[in-house]
């Protein structure tokens, strides 16, 4: 993950109960929290969502038919990306997230955008790092974005790079 993205992971909006406590509050790791019982009793169109996420953001030269993923042009400032693995008959989706490129407007006002269409038409929700909820609406995770260790090290680099090392980072040890 390169510092200039801001990443968020999907779930269905419907599949955040009790669970949500244990597996984000109380993950202690170093990685993120698996997602895969969010989507247990997800039953929406996975080749619609794939063929949808084909317009937003090309398709990448890696992956398999079971881990799919995409990934914008890093060298005009479009280091977009996004991963969606699926079970091993491709019947269900065991995880989504995607990254932003902060450093160019429009890839929040063009992907990002589209991409929180697609959410909003799924009715799916977003988590960021920290664990927050958000409805897939710019206005509701601007303050997200903002706040996140992407922006501080686009503001400021240097500030950036001085408050790491002081260990005074405003994301977890994810971000």
């Amino acid at each position: 993950m390169a510092i200039w993205q801001y990443l968020l992971l999907v779930v269905p909006e419907d599949s955040i109960d009790s669970n949500y406590e244990c597996i984000f509050k109380n993950n202690k790791t170093e990685y993120l929290p698996e997602t895969d019982s969010f989507w247990n009793n997800f039953n929406g169109n996975i080749p619609s969502i794939i063929s949808e996420f084909d317009q937003i953001i090309p398709k990448a030269n890696w992956g398999n038919e079971t881990c799919l993923n995409w990934k914008g042009n890093g060298n005009n400032d479009e280091d977009n990306d996004a991963c969606i693995c699926l079970s091993d008959d491709k019947s269900k989706i065991e995880s989504f997230q995607f990254r932003i490129d902060l450093r160019k407007a429009s890839n929040i006002t063009d992907v990002l955008q589209s991409i929180l269409s697609l959410c909003k038409k799924n009715h799916f929700i977003l988590i960021d790092l920290k664990g927050e909820i958000f409805q897939p609406n710019l206005e509701d995770i601007f303050k997200s974005i903002k706040a996140s260790n992407a922006t501080r090290f686009l503001n400021d680099p240097i500030q950036f790079f001085e408050d790491l090392s002081k260990n005074n980072s405003n994301e977890t040890r994810l971000g």
